[in-house]
């Protein structure tokens, strides 16, 4: 009998705090729950920064200074908003930042960026490799100014539709979207001018 009685019993089950709870947990005293935040967001964080920059050693070093700038903000996150939009504001804001102020505009490339989308199909009869299109975007996103590449990696490798790319990085939707079409427009001109063959492809690819 006891032992049904026990099982009549509901049981706690062990339920992760939301990001929300989290955050209100460390604004009521308890900065230890800033590590449980930090290990859940760190995945995310860095490799935003990676997309955006295209350097590993610059994408950790990044990572590391948002922690350092959401721990002294995280009194300013209005709950009311989702909390990645606003943790986004804060990579998309360090990022550009680190890119009008780096000398090099050779570190400033997303390795990871499709520019291309290769397939296998022997009717297709290119394989471009991936080295090729890391050095084809080298090239052509120079021409983009910090904030258009920033706009491009969002929407073109997180498929960030543009109305929540507007509130990360607070303006417009209009804004969001020139910004993409002109550095679309900058990179397809850099393409035909300086690599003809990948202009071909980024036609039938649009």
């Amino acid at each position: 009998m006891a032992a049904e009685l026990r099982l009549m019993i509901p049981t706690k089950e062990s339920v992760e705090p939301d990001d929300r709870q989290l955050v209100q947990t460390i604004r009521n005293g308890e900065p230890e729950a800033f590590e449980q935040l930090v290990r859940r967001k760190t995945s995310k964080v860095y490799s935003l920064c990676y997309r955006i920059i295209g350097n590993a050693e610059d994408a950790k070093d990044i990572s590391q200074l948002v922690f350092i700038k959401l721990w002294e903000n995280l009194e300013k996150y209005d709950p009311a908003y989702a909390f990645d939009t606003w943790l986004y504001r804060i990579v998309t804001n360090v990022a550009i930042d680190f890119l009008r102020n780096k000398q090099s505009r050779e570190n400033a490339v997303n390795s990871n960026l499709r520019l291309v989308k290769t397939s296998a199909d022997p009717e297709q009869g290119v394989m471009v490799q991936r080295k090729e299109i890391e050095n084809v975007f080298n090239a052509v996103s120079s021409v983009l100014s910090p904030k258009q590449k920033t706009i491009f990696v969002m929407r073109e490798m997180d498929d960030l539709p543009s109305s929540q790319i507007a509130k990360i990085l607070g303006c417009r939707e209009s804004t969001v979207r020139n910004h993409l079409f002109n550095a679309r427009k900058l990179m397809q001109q850099q393409l035909k001018k300086r690599f003809p063959e990948y202009a071909k492809l980024w036609e039938e690819r649009s």
